[in-house]
C-alpha cells in the first residue's frame, strides 16, 4: 500500500480498521478465536511501522500519533489494541540496541512487517544466560509475556550467570527452545494470550545480547522505557472507555427504551440517560486531554535522545504517571456506570458490553495505581522526581 503521510490519514485508517474489528469482536471473544487475522490486517495496513523512521522503511510518525492510533484500535477490539500497544513500545525500546544493529533490526521489522513482543516480566526470576563459545544458552521461565505468542521477534531479559550483568536480547520467536505455555485464562483481554514462556537451552549469539542496566538514569534506553510503556497503557484504557461509549450510542439509538416514568418517547431523549452519558463523556474528554499532553511529553523526551536532561526525564515521568492514574480510574468508572444509562437489557451476552470493563480491570492491575499516586505526591509536595526502576 502507498505510504499515508498525514496524521489525519493514519487516524482515519485506524478508525476504519477498528470498525472492522468491532463487528466481529463479540463472536471472537465468545469462541476464543486467536486474533491472527486482525494482527495481519494491522501489518498490511502499515500501522505496525508507524514509529519506525522513514529512512528505514517506516512511517516516521511521532509517538503521540501512534498513541492516538492505539486508542482507536483498542476501542474496537481490546485484546488486539493491547497487543498493538506492546508491539509499538517494543519497537521504540529497540533503542537499547547499539548501532548499526539497531537500524538493521528496525529495517527488518519495517520490511517484513514483523510483530514485536517481550519475554521480560521483571517480577519473575531472571532467565539464566550461561556463557558458551560465541554466545549464551538461555534457560528459565517468564510469566505475563503479553503478545509474545504472536511475535516474530522477542525481546528477552536475562542474567549472565558468570558476570551477573543484566542482558537484553532480541531473538527470532521461532528460535528452538522457546515455548509458549498456552496458560492465559483471565477474564479480560482474553485473546491476548499473555501467558508464560519457558526457555530451554535457547541459543543466543554474543551480538544478540546487550548489557543493559534498566535502572541507570544516565542511559537513554533505560530512561525512556517506563514512560513509553506506561503511556501505551494509558491510551489503551481510554480506548476501552471510548469504545463502550460508542457502543452505548448505537444501543441507545437502535435498541434502548426510555424509562417508564420518563416523558421521552425514545431513549435518546430521556433526560436521565442524557445526563448520565454526558457525565461520562465529560470525564473521558478530560482524561484524554491529559493523556495526549503526556504523550507529547514523551515525544519531547524521545526527540532529545542522549541530550535529555534530568528535568525533562522527571517531568515526563510525572506527566505519564498522572495521566495513567486518571485514565485507569476514568475508564473503570465509564465502563461500569454506562450500564446505569443503558439498563438491564444491555447486559445481554450477545452485546458483550462487559468486555470493556473486563479488559480495563485486568490490565489496570499491571502495576498498582497507588504507587503512581505516591510518585506524583512526592513530586507535588517535595519536588522529587521518581527514580529509574522497573515500573517507575
Amino acid at each position: 500500500m502507498s505510504m499515508i503521510k498525514e496524521a489525519d490519514g493514519w487516524l482515519a485508517l485506524a478508525r476504519e480498521i477498528a470498525v472492522e474489528f468491532a463487528a466481529r469482536v463479540v463472536a471472537d471473544e465468545r469462541d476464543r478465536v486467536r486474533p491472527d487475522a486482525q494482527l495481519q490486517r494491522l501489518k498490511d495496513s502499515g500501522l505496525t511501522n508507524l514509529v519506525i523512521p522513514v529512512r528505514l522503511g517506516g512511517a516516521g510518525q511521532p509517538w503521540s500519533l501512534a498513541m492516538r492510533v492505539l486508542r482507536e484500535i483498542a476501542a474496537g477490539d481490546g485484546s488486539v489494541g493491547m497487543l498493538l500497544g506492546y508491539h509499538l513500545l517494543n519497537t521504540v525500546n529497540l533503542r537499547r540496541e547499539p548501532q548499526p544493529r539497531r537500524d538493521q533490526l528496525l529495517a527488518e521489522v519495517a520490511e517484513g512487517r514483523l510483530w514485536l513482543a517481550g519475554v521480560i516480566n521483571p517480577r519473575d526470576d531472571d532467565i539464566r544466560a550461561i556463557p558458551v563459545a560465541g554466545g549464551y544458552r538461555l534457560t528459565g521461565r517468564k510469566g505475563f509475556c503479553s503478545g509474545a505468542a504472536f511475535a516474530d521477534r522477542l525481546a528477552i531479559s536475562a542474567r549472565d550467570q558468570v558476570s551477573g550483568a543484566r542482558l537484553m536480547l532480541t531473538l527470532p520467536a521461532d528460535r528452538p527452545g522457546l515455548v509458549y505455555a498456552d496458560d492465559w485464562d483471565h477474564f479480560g483481554v482474553a485473546r491476548s494470550d499473555s501467558g508464560s514462556f519457558t526457555l530451554t537451552e535457547v541459543w543466543a549469539s554474543a551480538e544478540e545480547a546487550q548489557v543493559c542496566d534498566l535502572e541507570d538514569a544516565s542511559d537513554f534506553a533505560a530512561v525512556i522505557r517506563t514512560p513509553v510503556n506506561q503511556s501505551a497503557f494509558t491510551q489503551y484504557y481510554l480506548g476501552a472507555a471510548q469504545g463502550v461509549l460508542r457502543e452505548a450510542r448505537r444501543y441507545l439509538h437502535e435498541e434502548a427504551r426510555p424509562w417508564v416514568h420518563s416523558l421521552a418517547t425514545h431513549a435518546t431523549e430521556d433526560q436521565l440517560v442524557l445526563s448520565q452519558v454526558g457525565e461520562l463523556w465529560i470525564a473521558l474528554q478530560g482524561a484524554v486531554a491529559l493523556a495526549d499532553v503526556a504523550a507529547g511529553r514523551v515525544d519531547a523526551l524521545l526527540a532529545a535522545d542522549d541530550a535529555f536532561t534530568a528535568e525533562l526525564r522527571g517531568e515526563t515521568f510525572i506527566a505519564v504517571a498522572s495521566a495513567k492514574v486518571l485514565a485507569a480510574r476514568t475508564a473503570l468508572d465509564v465502563t461500569t456506570r454506562v450500564f446505569d444509562a443503558l439498563g438491564a437489557r444491555a447486559t445481554h451476552n450477545r452485546l458483550g458490553l462487559d468486555r470493556f470493563w473486563r479488559d480495563v480491570r485486568t490490565h489496570s492491575l499491571h502495576d498498582p495505581l497507588a504507587y503512581k499516586v505516591l510518585e506524583v505526591g512526592r513530586y507535588a509536595v517535595n519536588g522529587q522526581y521518581p527514580g529509574i526502576r522497573a515500573y517507575t
